[in-house]
């Protein structure tokens, strides 16, 4: 994407920041995130980072941060913003994340820290390619349309409903 100026809403910025994002966080969505399903002839990104802190009495592993904007006049306008807190689920090198309230599945193979690279292979899949050029992550949008969840979540898991 080309560099223009991006504005965030001082409204749309305040939510965010009192659901656990900022303003750094939107501009590296919008300038690196990996693009999502998007109403109302908006563009939509995501991003997972790094969290691994508790956020109401609960503590999560990543955090997910979707922004939502248009392109007018040769400018970013950002206008919604929403976080989704990811719980670790499975133990190991490889780990399974599952957020029901955004049906985002997230399976990394591979947990070690290293630079990604985000590959669209379908609309509502997105692979992170790591060091050597393996696959180190899945992302799934409308994961129950493409995953059969029970099998895969077979063990009891806790989808955490979080306000955001």
């Amino acid at each position: 994407m080309e560099i223009m100026e991006i504005q965030i809403d001082p409204h749309t910025l305040e939510r965010a920041q009192e659901r656990g994002s900022n303003e750094i966080e939107i501009k590296d969505v919008i300038l690196t995130g990996s693009s999502i399903k998007s109403k109302y002839g908006r563009i939509g990104k995501a991003k997972v980072y790094e969290f691994k802190q508790k956020r109401i009495n609960n503590y999560y592993e990543q955090k997910r941060v979707e922004v939502f904007f248009i392109i007018e006049n040769n400018k970013i306008n950002n206008y919604r913003n929403r976080l989704c807190f990811l719980r670790k689920m499975g133990g190991g090198k490889m780990n399974i994340f599952y957020n029901d309230k955004t049906d985002l599945l997230y399976i990394r193979i591979d947990d070690r820290k290293q630079e990604l690279i985000n590959k669209q292979v379908s609309e509502d899949i997105v692979l992170d390619i790591g060091e050597n050029e393996k696959i180190v992550g899945i992302e799934i949008i409308d994961a129950s349309k493409h995953v059969a969840l029970d099998k895969l979540l077979s063990l009891q898991y806790a989808a955490e409903k979080v306000a955001i």
